[in-house]
């Protein structure tokens, strides 16, 4: 079960408290706003990891880029248009 404290936390760093974005979908604890908004940030972080691995600047973390969107998709949520995405030329 999810305090305050840990949707606030999910909803600025997801992949802090979930392994995969599947588990969002499936967490109970959260409201399809909640489940919609934390996908959102999972794939805006995913992307600026994906911009710093191509500048060589990453610990190895896996970018579960493709897995965020499976999620959105299952949740009927649209992701981020690559234009209004994170990329090497701005937000």
């Amino acid at each position: 079960m999810l305090n305050s404290h840990d949707k606030a936390k999910a909803l600025t760093t997801p992949s802090s408290l979930f392994k995969t974005p599947g588990e969002v979908v499936s967490c109970v604890d959260l409201s399809m706003a909640d489940k919609t908004a934390v996908l959102k940030q999972w794939e805006i972080d995913a992307r600026l990891l994906q911009v710093a691995s191509e500048e060589g600047m990453t610990g190895g973390e896996l970018n579960q880029l493709a897995e965020v969107r499976k999620a959105q998709k299952s949740l009927g949520v649209a992701h981020i248009e690559e234009d209004g995405a994170p990329n090497k030329t701005g937000p």
